[in-house]
């Protein structure tokens, strides 16, 4: 019997080992291999020129197309409703119906943000709107901005919109196709602005006070941004540019900054001729990457997947190099990229929904996409505006080693963080205390667990969020 026992054990943890060995040989095979994105499901078909999308959840998604239509789509009953109370819409060139947000409180005040051009007189501009969605109707909806001047040309309307975590509503605008508005302050062409959630413009932006500029103003010298998002873990805002034949940029949005177009570029005129002999000079800022020849990049999204905060994964849509661009950043350098789906569709926009799920919209052919990755990605993230989950990470994960968990604190909260294996049984209580707002990062000593799947419950004053976390 003893001898039965023994080898019995033995096999036990010959299977133990073998199980160990093979996790660890395939999570090091999924983190070293090149990243890639793949079609999983066309979920919508033959949409007319879409612009943005946006979760109202994991399951619920609202999308605009350029002709002035939004509508919201039920990704599990497959229905599609279109959205009533839209504003009149001017579609010209490439202005037309554009971006869509929602407000980060959207659970509780329903506002919905969509960026369009308009007609005035015999020109037309971008503006900035919201109304509050109640059923399938944007009501009492309300134009909050427009850009001036007027201008009657069908190119460089933008636009994008994003929160930051203090509710700052960030909007970009083109150049409008005339370069040099882009160097002039009295004047929205050309920029990245800022304003307070209901349009007023907050007392801490730049220029305000300053004499011969607009008040607006957050940044400038930028040429046609069209994919803007927030980093999640840093709260910091990411844009990047359309270049002319070549000279696309990523930058790091910076207030008072001057980008540098069209006074620098790493791209020339559509003709060949030369904008400028200089791609840097004192007081402007470098990109943080730049492509040539140009992939006219469209939408951003920050991949949430565990990784440290000097670290990111960002997804840009391509519409001219029809795919999506999977960057990697650390420390705001770039380390590595990858192109996936090539000559699929001009990719116009892509994002991460709550559940961690990858989802793009496409030109010609006209789609709405659910993406699969070659590498695992975490289906335990909060979305972007989220109220109770922004900057939550673990990392290393999976770890050989101690972990760290950063979490993000909207308000004052008591938080109690415990460490559970996959039975459910409770580890160990890591916090129990009251935090101040702001991103916090607790240490997890490893030594004493064994090579498994672990859950990291965060308790931020009765809202929970599991993380699951590999110890190999």
């Amino acid at each position: 019997m003893k001898k039965f026992i023994s080898i019995a054990t033995k096999k036990v943890k010959f299977g133990f080992l073998f199980v160990c060995c093979a996790l660890t040989f395939y999570a090091n095979v999924a983190l070293s291999q090149p990243p890639e994105l793949f079609e999983d499901k066309v979920l919508i078909k033959d949409i007319d020129v879409p612009w943005g999308f946006t979760f109202i959840n994991s399951n619920e998604v609202l999308f605009t197309e350029r002709r002035g239509k939004v509508f919201r789509f039920n990704i599990s009953a497959n229905t599609l409703t279109e959205i009533s109370g839209l504003p009149t819409i001017a579609q010209v060139g490439q202005g037309g119906l554009l971006d869509i947000a929602l407000h980060p409180n959207f659970s509780s005040n329903n506002f919905v943000y969509i960026t369009y051009s308009i007609a005035v007189g015999s020109g037309q501009t971008t503006a900035l709107g919201r109304g509050r969605l109640v059923g399938n109707e944007l009501q009492g909806f309300t134009e909050l901005f427009r850009a001036l001047p007027i201008r009657n040309s069908g190119q460089h309307f933008g636009s994008r919109i994003v929160f930051d975590k203090n509710n700052f509503l960030y909007m970009s605008v083109g150049d409008r196709g005339v370069q040099d508005s882009a160097q002039k302050m009295n004047n929205h062409f050309g920029k990245v602005l800022r304003f307070n959630d209901d349009g007023t413009v907050p007392a801490t932006n730049p220029l305000v006070g300053v004499p011969n500029t607009l008040p607006q103003i957050y940044c400038w010298g930028n040429r046609n941004i069209q994919g803007m998002a927030m980093n999640p873990a840093t709260g910091e805002i990411y844009a990047h540019e359309h270049g002319p034949r070549g000279g696309d940029e990523l930058n790091l949005i910076k207030p008072n900054t001057n980008y540098g177009w069209p006074k620098v570029t790493f791209g020339i005129n559509y003709d060949g001729t030369p904008i400028t002999p200089d791609t840097t000079l004192p007081g402007m800022e470098l990109p943080l990457t730049y492509w040539v020849p140009s992939i006219a990049p469209s939408g951003m999204t920050f991949i949430r997947n565990g990784q440290p905060i000097n670290e990111a994964d960002i997804l840009i849509g391509a519409l001219a190099g029809t795919h999506i661009h999977w960057l990697k950043m650390k420390d705001n350098k770039r380390v590595s990229s990858t192109r996936s789906m090539n000559g699929y569709a001009r990719f116009r926009d892509v994002r991460q929904a709550p559940d961690g799920k990858l989802y793009a919209m496409t030109e010609t052919p006209n789609r709405f996409v659910l993406l699969r990755s070659n590498i695992p990605i975490s289906t335990t993230i909060q979305e972007e505006n989220s109220e109770t989950g922004e900057g939550d990470n673990l990392y290393p994960n999976p770890s050989t080693g101690n972990g760290k968990l950063s979490f993000y604190m909207a308000s004052q909260q008591f938080v109690t963080v415990k460490i559970i294996n996959i039975n459910g049984a409770l580890i160990k209580e890591l916090s129990a205390q009251s935090y101040a707002k702001g991103q916090h990062t607790l240490y997890i000593d490893a030594d004493h667990l064994s090579q498994g799947i672990y859950f990291v419950e965060i308790n931020k004053g009765g809202a929970k969020k599991v993380l699951k976390w590999v110890r190999l």
